[in-house]
């Protein structure tokens, strides 16, 4: 852990040690995957570490935040969740005009709790899943035990015992034993550029993407849309139904679009999301951490130069089924590119690029001018609104400045032990549900996040010594970084590797983490349904 190296590959001579030493902290039983009976992988209890915990404070209501409370009550503890908005739902209640889910409906819904409004294989809207959220809140009795229009503007701790006091926007305060932050991924503060901060002399409208609430706001408008993620795409494509002329596109570099059906045939779930294409994923680039089982180093050693001619291929289908050539050509390879960039699409954005109905620009915006932007290449585009669909960056400015410190903040984000615990657990009484964790299908993770934190707080899973906590952040911080984008949320990233990180979950809390029957445990993807049960019921 002490080097330098940053392998790129199996077959990089760093790679040896450090997956080698990683699959140590937490490998797989023997009979992995028979559906056997599991023992808590560290079998020691601790619940004195968490004794006193009798009332625990949740900040977000979203699909974490909602998830950690049932988890919670339906263990006996009393539990009050927090949100600034005026209903649950977090990013779902409100967000961009047209946004929606971006996997199907069965890889998005709460385990124990089916989306039943929309068919099999659909991708739901934003507002259907706002419903199927609140309908989940009523199923489980959750609203009583939340406080909506109250936003926690700092956590301050406890003088003489452990826990802390939440400091309310409403300028009261309440007392809890214990924290869990699960305020996601995506919706804290949004990130503008730089070159936002000044106008100039430009007297149009600028906006953050999740500003953009109706498409009347560019009714026939010139829009200049900034970015190249999913977000970008979607407003880019809604905002071509009603702008003066087609919309501009621009963005800073090329990153794979995954088809919603591969070469289109293949729903991409089955390629990504089952323990084949797992393999795959791990062959190329290196097991999961301390999750997957022990054969697959050895496995990435041997079929790694096999996997590259593989991902090529995969790089050469979507090329030709998405049109990324010439300027929308990715420079990173497309599981590299993924961990930081990747999102799914179907093909309407790719039909209207050459029907002519929007535009795409590679470029960045140096300075807003009249009537638009001017570039670093010095082109002026005319725009008169220009939307900034760049993300959100996360602060952790409601922590007291020691806890900061002592979490160890770094560029590419927070590294946790099983991206829900700081190694210091035991003093900070802090926990993160889902929102330092980022998979495929977070829903389903975050409901596996609030029963490990449930069972840790009665003493049913023990953690880890301090040290072999941080030890196994370092172990995955060294890992991200050896081929890995490089983004301010790195650390989170899970994604491709779910399915084994799932499993190091599962086998953590003593259930078995082969979940399927038969070939379908090999070729099918897992989703939400195959967790039920995992959430125990009061």
């Amino acid at each position: 852990i002490g080097s330098s190296a940053r392998p790129c590959s199996p077959w990089h001579p760093g790679f040896a040690s450090l997956v080698g030493e990683s699959s140590l902290v937490a490998v797989a039983p023997s009979g992995h995957w028979s559906g056997m009976l599991y023992e808590p992988l560290h079998k020691e209890t601790s619940s004195s570490d968490f004794a006193h915990v009798k009332k625990v404070g949740v900040i977000g209501a979203g699909v974490s935040g909602l998830q950690m409370a049932r988890s919670l009550l339906a263990h006996g503890y009393e539990v009050t969740v927090f949100d600034k908005a005026p209903n649950v739902g977090g990013l779902w209640r409100e967000n961009y005009h047209s946004y929606g889910v971006q996997v199907p409906k069965q890889l998005y819904e709460f385990p124990d709790f089916p989306f039943k409004t929309v068919p099999w294989g659909e991708f739901p809207t934003g507002e259907q899943t706002q419903q199927y959220i609140c309908a989940f809140a009523d199923h489980y009795k959750l609203m009583p035990h939340i406080r909506l229009n109250t936003p926690v503007v700092a956590l301050k701790e406890r003088t003489g015992q452990k826990g802390w006091v939440f400091q309310l926007g409403e300028g009261g305060s309440e007392e809890f034993d214990f924290a869990v932050v699960a305020t996601g991924l995506y919706s804290q503060v949004a990130n503008m550029p730089a070159w936002t901060g000044t106008m100039g002399d430009f007297s149009g409208t600028l906006i953050h993407s999740s500003r953009y609430l109706s498409p009347d706001i560019v009714k026939d408008k010139k829009v200049l849309v900034i970015g190249s993620a999913k977000s970008a795409v979607d407003i880019a494509i809604d905002t071509s139904k009603v702008s003066k002329e087609p919309p501009t596109l621009l963005y800073r570099s090329a990153h794979w679009c995954t088809p919603t059906w591969i070469a289109g045939i293949i729903p991409f779930q089955y390629v990504f999301l089952s323990r084949l294409g797992q393999a795959l994923v791990s062959w190329y680039k290196g097991p999961w951490p301390a999750g997957a089982p022990r054969i697959h180093t050895f496995l990435s050693y041997l079929l790694f130069p096999l996997m590259w001619l593989v991902f090529r291929v995969v790089e050469l289908l979507f090329k030709i089924q998405r049109g990324q050539w010439g300027v929308y050509a990715p420079k990173r390879d497309v599981v590299a590119d993924f961990y930081g960039y990747g999102h799914v699409l179907n093909t309407t954005f790719i039909s209207k690029w050459r029907k002519g109905e929007l535009a795409g620009k590679l470029g960045e915006v140096r300075r807003l001018v009249k009537g638009g932007v001017e570039t670093e290449t010095g082109e002026t585009i005319e725009a008169d609104v220009v939307i900034c669909a760049t993300g959100f960056r996360k602060t952790y400015d409601y922590l007291p400045a020691q806890t900061k410190q002592s979490l160890s903040i770094e560029s590419d984000g927070l590294y946790l032990y099983r991206q829900i615990f700081p190694a210091n657990v035991r003093d900070v009484n802090l926990a993160f549900c889902g929102s330092e964790c980022a998979t495929i299908s977070n829903i389903m993770t975050y409901g596996i996040h609030a029963e490990y934190i449930s069972r840790v707080l009665r003493g049913a899973v023990a953690l880890p010594s301090e040290d072999a906590m941080r030890m196994e952040c370092e172990v995955m911080k060294a890992w991200k970084r050896s081929w890995m984008s490089e983004t301010s949320s790195r650390a989170s990233y899970v994604l491709l590797h779910q399915t084994h990180y799932h499993d190091q979950l599962m086998r953590d809390m003593g259930e078995a983490p082969g979940r399927k029957w038969c070939l379908s445990e090999y070729f099918c993807p897992y989703q939400p349904s195959d967790y039920n049960g995992i959430i125990k019921s009061s």
